[in-house]
């Protein structure tokens, strides 16, 4: 089984650095938000496949301290309306780097159209979410095991009275990036999904064309962004 690099493993933890950095509060707009912008994958052409819905949020009733998902979040998710987005797709090899670390180019396998849709709409969706501010919504397109770490960040914050995931994900985001996000979300382009097992990348170009990696993980069936950012291949 090929090697995992240093940049296939920091694809795998930029989740941590993440919040590491958001603790410490950085200041200025270019460093505060991740450049992870992509647009739907051209398996067929359009970012236009279903994504995932709020779920798993039903059933939950509101309470401090617990984690859980307030009514009034909630609400907020269920007001989020997905976009349409259109991908250049094409594959990863586009990406390769002559003479370069290309872990991530190289990892697995090309996904199948279908998958690539949707896996793409997912981070989108994410994207989107995120640069309206709809923190509820964005935890919606989420993996679990990104939602369970913000749980665990909240039990040690005391000073954090919403201590669910979009509370905590609305504390860790510099409100001066707020410009840069919607930038990231409009430009985004996917050109690639790499899968092996259950592992999964998204390979899509941000701002200023900068290449990145989102780390990507499929739940019952509906993917999901598994890191806060994607990790720069370039």
């Amino acid at each position: 089984m090929r090697r995992v690099s240093k940049t296939l493993a920091g694809a795998l933890v930029v989740f941590l650095l993440a919040l590491g950095l958001a603790a410490c509060g950085g200041g200025s707009d270019s460093g505060s938000s991740p450049s992870t912008e992509a647009t739907a994958p051209t398996g067929s052409g359009s970012s236009t496949a279903e994504s995932p819905t709020s779920q798993g949020r039903e059933g939950k009733s509101e309470g401090e301290g617990t984690g859980e998902e307030p009514a009034s979040r909630k609400s907020e998710a269920s007001e989020f309306t997905p976009k349409s987005h259109n991908d250049s797709g094409g594959g990863s090899t586009q990406y390769k780097v002559k003479g370069g670390d290309n872990s991530v180019q190289e990892f697995g396998e090309e996904a199948e159209p279908k998958e690539f849709d949707a896996a793409a709409a997912a981070l989108h969706d994410f994207l989107d979410a995120r640069a309206e501010g709809n923190w509820a919504a964005a935890c919606d397109y989420m993996s679990k095991a990104v939602t369970e770490s913000f749980e665990k960040l909240a039990a040690q914050a005391k000073q954090i009275e919403d201590k669910s995931c979009a509370g905590i994900l609305e504390k860790l985001t510099n409100p001066a990036a707020k410009s840069e996000m919607k930038a990231e979300a409009e430009k985004a382009n996917v050109g690639s999904l790499r899968t092996e097992g259950d592992r999964s990348f998204v390979i899509y170009t941000g701002i200023k064309g900068t290449v990145l990696a989102m780390p990507m993980a499929n739940e019952g069936g509906e993917w999901k962004v598994a890191s806060l950012a994607g990790t720069p291949l370039s």
